[in-house]
């Protein structure tokens, strides 16, 4: 009578195994800081300080509470950043070292031109020349050969925004386009640009802060102008 009231109780103890096992392990997978994929930055609640330390040194733009998050550019902020550098945009900007700001639609140099088009998307940096924004914080230095639309594209002594078949977008200085009164912003194939150091560098914007806490752009409106049509 004991053996087979043992037998029964071992019986009832197999069955009740697996089931112990799982909420063991569930158990121990709870008791670890939650972790949650957003965007670029695995964002880990009891490393706050941490991650918000790095992420700003970096670049990265974290608002406090809620998405702490921030995302590489997408393929529709780089559209963006073409329909606000189109040419077309710019009909009689003259060039001018140094001129800066919302001057830009009426006088800008290339470095001040890049800037503004950026801000006007969003995607604030502090200003600096071409000979400092390869040092900037909030861009990453690439190889020519990783280029895409809505990079920047840096040279000698110039800076300018890549198009979507490899053209530069900047506002550029020569004799005949101010004698014939055309605009300073326009569409050159990069031979026309010498490198830097024999090398031509790709400045990518790391991480656009999180949309719930930019301004939208009041720049940033629906453009007549198509990229398939733009001239040559």
């Amino acid at each position: 009578m004991q053996a087979s009231w043992l037998k029964a109780e071992t019986k009832q103890v197999l069955r009740l195994l697996p089931l112990c096992i799982v909420l063991l392990v569930s158990a121990c997978a709870t008791s670890h800081p939650t972790q949650t994929r957003r965007g670029l930055f695995t964002y880990d609640e009891n490393a706050a300080p941490e991650i918000n330390e790095h992420a700003s040194s970096r670049g990265a733009s974290f608002a406090s509470g809620g998405n702490r998050s921030c995302r590489p550019l997408s393929m529709r902020d780089r559209l963006d950043l073409l329909n606000l550098a189109s040419p077309a945009n710019f009909p009689a900007t003259k060039y001018r070292r140094g001129a800066q700001g919302s001057a830009v639609d009426k006088a800008t140099d290339c470095s001040h031109f890049v800037h503004e088009i950026y801000r006007r998307a969003g995607l604030g940096y502090g200003f600096k020349d071409t000979s400092q924004l390869k040092d900037a914080p909030e861009f990453e230095l690439l190889p020519e050969e990783e280029a895409m639309p809505g990079d920047m594209m840096l040279f000698r002594g110039h800076v300018g925004l890549v198009d979507h078949d490899g053209r530069i977008i900047s506002a550029t200085y020569t004799h005949g386009r101010k004698r014939r009164g055309r605009s300073s912003i326009t569409r050159l194939r990069r031979t026309a640009f010498k490198p830097l150091r024999g090398r031509i560098s790709v400045l990518r914007y790391r991480c656009r802060p999180p949309s719930s806490f930019l301004q939208v752009a009041e720049y940033l409106k629906p453009q007549t102008n198509s990229l398939a049509n733009r001239a040559p």
